[in-house]
């Protein structure tokens, strides 16, 4: 079993794979990290050119060619918010990432106080 930890999208990463040969191993690694790094590079908030900012910063104002497995993200998350009623939110993180932004420094889940009736 080979290994690696790393900071990945703002998180820490795991990544192992169960190989004969290490050097094998090592290479599956990479190109999981390489994935995941360009997976970043569409989606993150956190990155200036990312399509997600793109698209948010453009949002009311003019519409925004994305590439076709961004699109079908967005249209596969809109279905499933569909089924889940709302319980999933493609849009959480527009509402305030004081709320809940994935850091070391929060240690619990943010308290929700139900709306009052």
């Amino acid at each position: 079993m080979y290994k690696r930890e790393l900071k990945l999208m703002g998180n820490q990463f795991e990544i192992t794979v169960v190989a004969a040969v290490e050097e094998w191993a090592f290479e599956r690694i990479d190109e999981a990290v390489d994935e995941i790094k360009r997976i970043e590079d569409l989606l993150s908030t956190f990155k200036d050119e990312s399509e997600t900012n793109l698209i948010n910063r453009n949002a009311g104002i003019q519409p925004v060619k994305v590439s076709e497995e961004v699109y079908n993200l967005i249209e596969r998350s809109n279905r499933i918010s569909s089924i889940t009623q709302g319980s999933f939110d493609i849009s959480y993180g527009s509402i305030d990432k004081r709320l809940w932004n994935f850091d070391k420094t929060m240690t619990s889940l943010p308290i929700v106080q139900p709306p009052k009736r």
